[in-house]
């Protein structure tokens, strides 16, 4: 009888270390999680403003080569 309950409170033991264990993880992956969350965002910001800045320059060549034509 007291070997089975040895058994168990190093079962109980293990387990609960292995809980810590993964809950601290989950914390390490949470703060990962939000660190790639605001880099993704960043990184959307700034591509709409490179095609925000593209689009202008596509209208400004467009609206430069329409002025050079000559008026037929």
């Amino acid at each position: 009888m007291n070997d089975q309950l040895d058994k168990l409170e190093s079962s109980v033991a293990r387990l609960v270390q292995a809980y810590n264990e993964m809950k601290a993880e989950n914390v390490a992956l949470k703060a990962q999680l939000a660190d790639k969350t605001a880099a993704v965002e960043l990184l959307e910001e700034e591509a709409a403003a490179v095609r925000s800045r593209i689009d202008s320059l596509i209208v400004s060549l467009t609206a430069d080569q329409q002025t050079e034509q000559p008026s037929a």
